[in-house]
């Protein structure tokens, strides 16, 4: 039987670990970035567009940095991400817990922002992604489906299945959630345009969202049902902005 201290060392090894694989998935994301450009666009004279270079990031980032991450992590543990994770087609209750999660992190993400905003009297820095879509709001259309096959899986792979997962043997619920929502909302400074305050306002925003997402993983025990929450939360943002943009 593990002692007092022995536990709370488990727990810190742990916890380093998770912050570990959420700073590792973002460096090898940008390893992958550079090497593209070193690699092959730079040689070849070619200049991504904007829009370009957001689907470029949303592939190399969430699509293989995430998942690679976490693939190379359980490698080197010797154990099973496809068993860790657990994932199958929502049923009838699983459903209504996403449309419910849907709605209820956009009501509180409105009603928080205008708390933490009026607290701190300091407005959110802008996201460079939702900037280079209120840009092109004809891409917005093309934007939405990246976000359920990209975006939302990527990222929920990564915090919800294998970060939070692994803090849930060591940790309370409660403790996971909060734990995985640390690492989840400060990665997103990479991609913020703003002064430190205005990113620091927008990434305690982002922290709602993330402690939804969590909560529906551990209520359901499904990786599907925070992927597609998070996907329609997202989705639901550009839709919006496209209407903001377009007056139509």
């Amino acid at each position: 039987m593990e002692s007092a201290v022995q536990q709370s060392g488990s727990r810190l090894r742990l916890v380093l670990a998770s912050f570990g694989l959420a700073v590792g998935g973002m460096v090898l994301g940008i390893v992958l970035l550079l090497g593209l450009f070193l690699a092959v666009l730079v040689p070849l004279g070619i200049q991504p567009s904007p829009t370009d270079g957001l689907v470029i990031s949303l592939v190399l980032f969430q699509g293989i940095a995430f998942p690679g991450i976490a693939i190379l992590y359980f490698r080197y543990k010797g154990r099973s991400l496809r068993q860790f994770v657990p994932v199958a087609i929502p049923g009838l209750r699983q459903v209504g817990i996403i449309i419910a999660a849907w709605i209820g992190a956009l009501v509180l993400v409105l009603v928080g922002a205008n708390v933490v905003v009026n607290l701190l009297g300091t407005e959110p820095a802008a996201n460079a992604a939702s900037q280079t879509a209120a840009e092109n709001p004809e891409f917005i259309p093309f934007l939405i489906p990246l976000v359920f096959l990209l975006n939302a899986p990527g990222e929920e792979l990564l915090f919800r299945g294998v970060i939070q997962g692994l803090l849930r043997e060591r940790f309370s619920a409660a403790g996971a959630i909060l734990l995985a929502t640390a690492s989840f909302a400060p990665i997103h400074i990479t991609a913020l345009i703003g002064s430190i305050e205005a990113a620091l306002v927008t990434i305690t925003i982002l922290s709602i969202p993330s402690i939804v997402f969590g909560a529906v993983y551990e209520i359901t025990d499904n990786i599907l049902v925070p992927t597609l929450v998070h996907g329609l939360y997202n989705a639901t943002l550009f839709v919006g902005l496209y209407f903001a943009t377009t007056g139509g």
